[in-house]
């Protein structure tokens, strides 16, 4: 098999799936969660409050209602290119009288000016993704927090595409969401970061017990991801490079990145092809790519490519490859073969 979708979810490494099944039976409770806590802070070289959730989904929603629900402002400031745990705890939060503001993006990115022009005294949050799961579109990240906290805005960014890959600084990011998952870590653990200055609503009521194997497995991931993070980088940069001379040689093929995607994640548009026809295609020959992000809506097209391109046929056409340190140059001409011989047989 060969695999090309890293960004919807990773492989336990070996190493941490045997620390997850040493203690997949064990439960904590709230209290005896502190230094497991201490330990994600170290790694990640922060002072935020550290919260144990199911995911980023949980994070995110968590994050958003937190803030909202203890705010007496009804407006959040976000893009259209969010994952849907983001989009739709917006669509909730509407019906209870917060008004959603999309922020204007140039390339795919958060026009800083616009962002500027759009703030007002009314922003109860800011919530941004770092990386756009589609295309890895980029975001100024650091740019944003500082924007926020010269407002005295609150801001939340949902790191679950680039942790792990690229170095993000926390500074001026009250809220911060990711998943083990995305990592070579277990599934069905994350974490939300905040700012301990920051209140928050709580999300669950009532005692809840944690899975201590999912715990340490998620700090294993974490602590391995971020030791090898430059080394990991060079080589899905040059995987990456790689890739896209090969893809430029082919007449039906275009790619869809702006010069700020990180290059893990590769979009392309295979001309007059439905995503899913060439994904089926793919897959008949054991190779896995994605069409839009894991959690997305089908049958539409894409935000995230049509805020790079400008063009609807190319964001009703595009697919998703992403790559790891563990993709090999063999995998990619696997995949190159693959369209070379299907755009010569049409």
């Amino acid at each position: 098999m060969t695999y090309l979708d890293y960004s919807a979810t990773t492989k336990v490494n070996d190493e941490v799936l045997s620390i997850v099944e040493k203690n997949l039976f064990t439960k904590i409770t709230e209290e005896e969660l502190t230094p497991y806590k201490e330990e994600i802070q170290k790694i990640l070289g922060t002072t935020l409050e550290v919260f144990i959730t199911s995911g980023s989904s949980e994070s995110n929603n968590w994050a958003i209602k937190g803030i909202c629900k203890n705010s007496k402002k009804r407006t959040i400031l976000t893009t259209k290119l969010e994952h849907s745990s983001v989009n739709e705890t917006l669509k909730y939060l509407e019906k209870q009288g917060f008004t959603t503001v999309y922020i204007p993006l140039k390339e795919g990115q958060v026009d800083l000016k616009e962002l500027e022009r759009v703030i007002n005294d009314d922003i109860a949050l800011i919530t941004v993704a770092s990386v756009n799961s589609e295309t890895g579109a980029l975001q100024p990240v650091s740019e944003i927090g500082k924007l926020a906290k010269n407002h005295s805005i609150p801001f939340h960014c949902d790191m679950t595409g680039s942790l792990g890959k690229i170095n993000i600084p926390f500074e001026n990011i009250d809220l911060v969401s990711f998943s083990a998952h995305k990592f070579y870590g277990p599934k069905g653990i994350g974490v939300l970061l905040k700012n301990r200055d920051l209140k928050i609503e709580k999300l669950i009521y009532g005692k809840r017990n944690y899975n201590l194997g999912l715990i340490k497995g998620l700090i294993k991931a974490l602590s391995l991801a971020q030791q090898d993070l430059k080394e990991n980088y060079k080589k899905v940069e040059d995987l990456s490079i790689y890739l896209k001379d090969k893809l430029k040689s082919l007449p039906n093929t275009i790619i869809n990145q702006s010069k700020n995607s990180i290059p893990h994640i590769l979009n392309i548009s295979v001309k007059d092809y439905k995503p899913e026809t060439f994904l089926h295609y793919l897959e008949l020959n054991d190779i896995y790519i994605s069409t839009k992000s894991a959690c997305s809506t089908t049958n539409t097209y894409s935000e995230a490519v049509y805020a790079i391109t400008n063009d609807k046929k190319r964001a009703e056409t595009s697919v998703r490859i992403s790559m790891s340190p563990k993709t090999s140059k063999e995998d990619l001409d696997k995949l190159i073969d693959l369209i070379k011989r299907e755009e010569h047989a049409r």
